[in-house]
């Protein structure tokens, strides 16, 4: 297994022949704490031929994608990359003179790839602005396809208004339905949604350029528009692919978009599963929904086709954000109508347990509600501007409704929100002094808006998709944030809370380890909150 760019591991039970081999290798290291041997890439070929005459030793090697990747000098890398080798003179002006020094290295590491990476960048590192600015380099070859989640299309319309001057809005074509022209524009912009709709006249067009938004979206194979899309993105030119959480939950949901940018480093899903997946076989077949040799395969992504970079490794002027779990006042928690759906979840058979949980947790929100509504007006008599994130109706419309009744000035975004009034709500409380609150769905509003005027972000409830809580979070904690940001986590003892919580820390563990997210819910500071 692959440790570093230069060196590798090899886990293997105790063999007195194969130890004394290890012992003849110059680059050899002993780990005593973890008790494994590791080498230098220099003396893989010789450990593996030799090991080939031992009695009883069969060495799994390294994937021939790993091979050919570190034992060969890789040019387009990151590391032996000069950004001033990259001729942006075809691009805007305008663009290019604002992009910061990490932005460009992100642009001129896409182009080293020929056009085809992922910038898995934090959220609020400005990945539009890179992908605006790659695609530009490559403007001979338009027109250009950008797919984007449906509440996005109009924003990433306005980004290409404000960055590229020379190009005329007219020849933006934003396509908002079924019965819409995709091939009309120079830029054609459309959602996932309406991929299947057009896959015929997108499978015609051949667009050469494609940018996808929150690539993500395509993590499920299985998904019409994953089939649909996926096809049409291997056979286009220039790929660029957008996501700050691109595994949001497990490394499985990473194999359709490596695929989307290089179809031929990973052919076989099969080997990429049992590899990176910790697959195995069971009765019903293979399962690949766990995680193995993480630290491997961040390596070999970021040596090939992805770029990440954390805010706080390249923003220093952004403030840290603090989480704080906070306890809610159990005498305000109505625990009694959950004990039945607890039950449930407790006895519930491995197959069941899903549903059931999902139930608790439908149930968990009117418990929390009373309890939820006093920390907010509580909150609001400290003079903060906030954002407070929901996931039921019953726990958005009772936000709402204290506000109102406090006759506190506040904005709402949920799903029922028209995607034409997101950014003058946005507006509004970014503007607008007396707009104190921003009530906003975790799964409608997680993407696409700026919120930096809120300094504290409050989640009334939980919700078990860690990357969905983090995009939340970062409505607030990015770019133009000028103080520091607060993120309070309302946890309730004897609901579904006790569950979630748990499962949260655990899935951003499992994409720390792949080096896709750096966030770590279980540093959280643990509050006690009594209403008096």
């Amino acid at each position: 297994v692959l440790i570093s760019s230069t060196r590798f591991t090899v886990k293997i039970g105790f063999h007195a022949q194969l130890i004394a081999l290890f012992k003849t290798l110059p680059s050899r290291a002993y780990d005593k704490a973890t008790t494994t041997w590791s080498f230098s890439l220099e003396d893989y070929e010789t450990l593996m031929s030799a090991s080939r005459d031992l009695v009883g030793v069969s060495l799994e090697g390294l994937p021939k994608t790993v091979l050919s990747l570190f034992t060969k000098s890789s040019p387009g890398t990151l590391k032996s990359l000069s950004t001033e080798d990259i001729n942006l003179n075809c691009v805007d002006t305008k663009l290019v003179s604002s992009l910061m020094p990490f932005q460009r290295e992100g642009v001129a590491f896409c182009i080293c790839q020929d056009g085809r990476a992922i910038i898995a960048d934090d959220m609020g590192l400005g990945k539009t602005v890179q992908a605006i600015c790659v695609a530009s380099y490559y403007r001979k070859e338009w027109p250009l396809l950008v797919v984007a989640p449906s509440s996005m299309r109009l924003t990433w319309k306005q980004a290409f208004i404000k960055w590229l001057p020379s190009l005329d809005p007219q020849s933006i074509n934003v396509v908002l339905t079924g019965k819409d022209n995709v091939t009309a524009g120079l830029i054609n912009i459309i959602s996932y949604d309406l991929l299947t709709k057009f896959v015929g006249k997108l499978q015609e067009k051949r667009f050469r350029v494609i940018i996808a938004d929150e690539s993500h979206f395509i993590k499920n194979n299985k998904a019409a528009r994953t089939k649909t899309f996926l096809p049409i993105l291997k056979a286009a030119t220039r790929v660029i692919l957008l996501s700050g959480t691109p595994a949001l939950s497990r490394p499985e949901e990473l194999y359709t978009q490596i695929c989307a940018v290089n179809p031929r480093m990973f052919p076989s899903f099969h080997e990429f599963g049992k590899r990176y997946c910790a697959g195995v076989e069971n009765r019903w077949g293979w399962d690949y929904s766990g995680a193995s040799n993480m630290e491997e395969l961040q390596l070999v992504l970021e040596q090939s086709i992805m770029i990440r970079r954390l805010k706080k490794d390249v923003l220093h002027q952004l403030p840290s954000k603090r989480r704080q779990m906070v306890l809610l006042d159990p005498s305000l928690i109505k625990v009694k109508p959950l004990m039945k759906a607890a039950k449930e979840v407790e006895t519930a058979k491995k197959k069941e347990q899903h549903g059931a949980l999902l139930n608790y947790f439908c149930e968990t929100s009117a418990s929390k509600i009373a309890a939820v509504r006093n920390y907010v007006l509580d909150l609001l008599e400290g003079g903060h501007k906030f954002l407070v994130f929901g996931h039921h109706q019953d726990m958005l419309d009772a936000i709402s409704d204290c506000l109102m009744h406090k006759k506190y000035s506040y904005i709402r975004i949920d799903g029922k929100t028209p995607s034409s009034k997101r950014q003058m709500l946005c507006d509004q409380f970014q503007k607008d002094k007396n707009t104190v609150v921003a009530v906003l769905s975790i799964t409608a509003a997680n993407t696409g808006l700026t919120l930096t005027e809120g300094t504290a972000v409050v989640f009334a409830e939980l919700f078990w998709n860690p990357g969905a809580l983090v995009q939340a979070e970062d409505r607030v904690y990015r770019i133009g944030q000028k103080n520091s940001v607060n993120i309070h986590y309302l946890v309730a003892k004897g609901t579904a809370d006790d569950y979630l919580w748990p499962l949260i820390q655990h899935k951003l563990d499992v994409l720390s380890k792949a080096g896709l997210t750096k966030d770590d819910f279980s540093e959280a500071d643990t509050t006690l909150f009594q209403v008096t």
